[in-house]
């Protein structure tokens, strides 16, 4: 034979292909060389080749920086730069092909592993890398998964060269081989040409032998009935074996009349190719498995140290697959004997090549994640310190990794949450939020033309009448932003107390102010009687376009877009059906308030459009910030760590608002969820529980307590720390904290887009205003005790908690506070006016209650906190004690329309809310704080043994 031994290896009718590529070896010429010197006649590549290629070379920086800038996702940029070396590599292989009459010269490239158990994915993404790499002498690679099976009969139907990867067992190479012919049949019954589409079976080798050896291993220690002789000699041998039966399969398979009816239209074998041929073990010949396996119309493809070994001392001889077959059959069958099942072993083996290709896919996208962020100023901004709760929380992540969360976001895939069909159909029109930050970039223009307008009409103020997810981005905005110079200054009122109604009025030039009603639903109580009462107030100064005055933002077809539309407001804007109002932030809900007081929407919506591309939520978990920071805080509340402390810097405080609407709201249910602590003082390391988590989120440039976070990492409490670059970053921020939430459900198996328990506060609202129009008064529960203006009556079970007495013992609302046990909260909540002097007394007592027991507590103002920490309070892990306040007004607003005022509404509300905790067997306490708030909760913190 002529040449060395791998150019003789063509002569024995084995073409010898090269497994592994990079950009290095083709433009050294190093692959040029090897095709002249050595004979080679193909390449293979799979992701871990591509992750060493990548991750190793520099030869790659300059494109993966000009595909950042660009707006290219990581997936994108990893396959761009994959397509462009299987390119060249085509390119350079190309004459092979047209010399070997396209029996060799081709190179194959790997459809994402994240697909390999998903048919309709691996088509998808299988024709279009076809297309993309646009060579005839390429192969499409796909798993021989149970899913990809019916995907390579498809291919080849198509048109499409297949490498069949991942073969282990007799059964799967014989259904690959079944699925190529009857992709040809298919071809040629709808008169297509069956010469086009090729295919190779890689059939991997050396990796059976290292799991095989393992269970033998174990008979040779622990022999069952005497086969430890038996086991030893069969070590080393199941893998050349099951590669002698495969290609004794094959003869049969391509021999037959069914197969000669394809092979007279012109049809080609679909070759064996054995893969996986370097040794894993170092005690094996680095050619055992080469020189067995030498046959007709088959390929070996091999690494770099496998082929210098056989270019140093291979021996070739013709042939060498098809002796000893009954041997190799006997080897089966002793495996058999031995206890040894081959078939089970061989799906395992599957299982773990999945995850192997996994493993570096995974890598190499979070490598090129990291470079991306880098270049487009993202990198570093999130970052844990977990302590000893590191490793569960890691074993969390990779579990989600292995699930593709990331994928099934992407794709909209509502099993991430529920196994439910019903729910799965409602989850899927709430899922809309994910697009919204590109989505919204076609309404810039828009909003832009209408903030001018705005301004141009005389504006100064901008009055947004909304709750909850309505209006807590907007107010965010307001706080952080503020108006730039010569826009109107945005006030949010999202309260049915009259004093703060009365408050904001008193601030405004009515002629001068443009209210936006905005609801999704259309039907918001506080959003309705607002604008019937501002509406009248108009009416009363004698402006005639009343309508002018009022921007409506809803969803299509809701009635808030009916009145729109029936009173002729300025502009009616119609939100996106298919995004929830706590996920609205990025949407018109949020955008058009931001319009109207100058900030740079496109900006926002740009930052966050990169920011949403860090992947496209297909770098592994470990490497997607938004996601990581999801499921690590599910993780730790899972763990009881289910206090989620936000530590912000001063300029974006305003940010927890949100974020504890998002999270509360979305993960308190099924008697589980986060609860966010939001503005409260970062105390001593000991003076907090073992139920908290930290999250410190903060401004570049503004004041952050690094010597208070710094003691916390230190005592070991799970710190995340994430950087805020510049305001114009808060989009990032919503869409950060909307992923991680989505995330939360995802580990906690709950739905995270409904809200069943705040349905049941306005119901209990509304049969309460039904009493008042009947009898002319609110059904208030009678008093358990009054001390000094204050009454206080106790849920029944509260009474329970105490020993079963309520009335008349003032130290009973102390007992309730002390009935608290470790990992339980306090809910402090204010249907009261929301102002500076009522919320500076609800963080004193707050602080007060936390130094004393160590318990979290929460502050809320209602109705506001019924659209946000409500449903926690009610569906989450019972473990909160409430303290509900009202309070006297200091004057009413008749409300025009309807039969109750606005004094009304609140105290119904208050009713409502507690009536609901007294349903849900909470222990609560609804306290009546007179007509002097502060004073009232001085005297509350007095009958909790407490001084403020």
């Amino acid at each position: 034979m002529k040449g060395n031994p791998l150019q003789q290896l063509l002569e024995c009718g084995q073409s010898f292909w090269m497994d592994t590529i990079s950009r290095d070896m083709v433009a050294s010429g190093q692959l040029k060389r090897m095709i002249k010197e050595d004979g080679l006649r193909g390449v293979t590549s799979n992701p871990d080749i591509f992750q060493k290629a990548i991750s190793g070379s520099k030869l790659y920086d300059a494109q993966i920086v000009k595909l950042a800038k660009a707006g290219k996702t990581s997936a994108e940029i990893y396959e761009a730069l994959a397509v462009e070396d299987i390119q060249k590599a085509a390119d350079v292989l190309l004459p092979v092909y047209k010399e070997s009459n396209r029996v060799d010269g081709y190179i194959s490239l790997e459809v994402s592993p994240y697909l390999a158990f998903d048919t309709a994915g691996t088509l998808e993404e299988g024709r279009r890398l076809w297309k993309s790499v646009g060579r005839p002498n390429v192969f499409i690679k796909v798993p021989a998964t149970p899913p990809g099976i019916p995907a390579i009969q498809q291919l080849i139907a198509d048109g499409i060269n297949v490498n069949v990867t991942l073969i282990f067992s007799l059964s799967a190479y014989d259904k690959v081989m079944e699925a190529y012919i009857a992709g040809l049949e298919e071809r040629h019954a709808a008169g297509k040409s069956v010469d086009g589409p090729v295919s190779v079976a890689s059939f991997f080798v050396s990796r059976i032998d290292v799991l095989i050896d393992k269970l033998l291993s174990n008979r040779i220690i622990a022999p069952p009935n005497g086969t430890k002789a038996r086991a030893q000699d069969l070590l080393g041998k199941a893998a050349i074996a099951s590669a002698k039966v495969a290609y004794d399969n094959f003869k049969a398979l391509f021999t037959g009349p069914r197969w000669q009816r394809l092979a007279d239209a012109g049809a080609r074998v679909q070759r064996p190719l054995w893969a996986s041929t370097s040794t894993k073990n170092p005690l094996y010949d680095e050619v055992m498995y080469v020189a067995p396996l030498i046959g007709q119309d088959t390929v070996n493809t091999m690494p770099m140290n496998t082929i210098d070994a056989w270019r140093k001392s291979g021996v070739v001889t013709a042939n060498t697959i098809e002796e000893g077959l009954d041997e190799a059959k006997q080897v089966l069958a002793d495996l058999a004997e031995v206890g040894v099942d081959l078939e089970a072993a061989t799906w395992q083996i599957m299982e773990e090549g999945v995850g192997k290709f996994n493993q570096p896919f995974d890598k190499l996208l979070s490598a090129i994640a990291e470079k991306r962020r880098t270049v487009l100023g993202l990198a570093g901004l999130q970052k844990e310190s977990l302590g000893k709760a590191a490793k569960s929380v890691q074993a969390v992540l990779d579990s989600l990794s292995e699930a593709q969360i990331g994928v099934r976001l992407a794709q909209r895939n509502a099993t991430l949450w529920t196994a439910d069909t019903a729910v799965e159909k409602l989850i899927a029109n709430r899922l809309g939020w994910l697009d919204a930050p590109k989505g919204m970039m076609n309404h810039v223009a828009d909003l832009e033309k209408f903030a001018g307008e705005v301004r141009k009409a005389g504006f100064k103020d901008v009055v947004l009448l909304g709750m909850g997810g309505s209006s807590l981005c907007p107010e965010v905005c307001a706080k952080v932003f503020g108006s730039r110079k010569g826009f109107p200054k945005l006030t949010i009122l999202d309260t049915t107390s009259p004093d703060a109604i009365r408050a904001v009025e008193a601030k405004l030039d009515l002629k001068k102010t443009l209210f936006i009603p905005a609801s999704k639903s259309g039907s918001t109580i506080e959003t309705s009687t607002l604008f019937c009462y501002f509406e009248a107030k108009l009416l009363s100064l004698g402006i005639k376009a009343v309508g002018d005055h009022f921007v409506a933002i809803t969803d299509p077809g809701s009635a808030l877009g009916k009145l729109a539309k029936e009173k002729k407001f300025r502009r009616l804007f119609e939100n996106p059906a298919d995004i929830g109002g706590r996920f609205s932030a990025l949407s018109l809900f949020g955008l058009v308030p931001m319009a109207l007081i100058g900030i740079d929407v496109k900006r926002v919506l740009a930052r966050t459009v990169a920011f949403s591309y860090d992947g496209n939520f297909h770098p592994p978990v470990s490497a997607d910030d938004p996601i990581r920071l999801g499921a690590t805080i599910a993780a730790l509340a899972s763990s009881g760590r289910d206090k989620l402390t936000f530590v912000m810097s001063p300029k974006l405080a305003p940010l927890g608002d949100w974020i504890e609407q998002l999270v509360a709201e979305s993960t308190g249910k099924q008697g589980k969820g986060v609860l966010p602590v939001v503005g409260e003082k970062l105390l001593k390391p000991a003076q907090y529980g073992s139920d908290r988590i930290f999250v410190s989120i903060a401004l570049d440039g503004d004041k952050v307590d690094t010597k208070g976070l710094a003691a916390l990492e230190e005592s070991g409490a799970p710190v995340i720390r994430i950087r805020v670059q510049d305001p114009s970053d808060l989009g990032i921020e919503f869409l950060r904290w909307e992923i991680a939430t989505a995330a939360m459900g995802a580990v906690l198996r709950e739905n995270p887009f409904d809200e069943p328990n705040v349905t049941e506060s306005k119901e209990n609202t509304s049969a309460l205003l039904k009493t008042f129009a009947a009898k002319g008064k609110l059904p208030f529960p009678k008093a358990d005790f009054a001390q000094k203006g204050v009454s206080v009556s106790l849920s029944s079970a509260a009474k329970k908690a105490i020993g079963g007495k309520g009335a008349g013992d003032k130290g009973n609302l102390k007992k309730l506070v002390e009935s608290a046990a470790a990992g339980n909260y306090i809910g402090l909540l204010g249907f009261v006016a929301a102002n500076e002097k009522s919320a500076k007394g609800l963080e004193a007592l707050r602080g007060a209650l936390t130094a004393k027991t160590k318990l979290a507590a929460t502050t809320g103002f209602g109705p506001r906190y019924l659209h946000s920490t409500g449903q926690y309070h009610k569906g989450g892990p019972h473990r909160g004690i409430f303290l509900v306040f009202t309070a006297d007004a200091a004057g009413d607003l008749e409300i025009p329309g309807y039969d109750f005022s606005f004094a009304t509404l609140q105290q119904a509300q208050a009713l409502g809310d507690f009536g609901s905790f007294e349903a849900h067997g909470c222990r609560a306490a609804l306290v009546h704080l007179g007509g002097d708030v502060v004073a009232g909760l001085k005297a509350v913190a007095a009958l909790l043994g407490l001084k403020l």
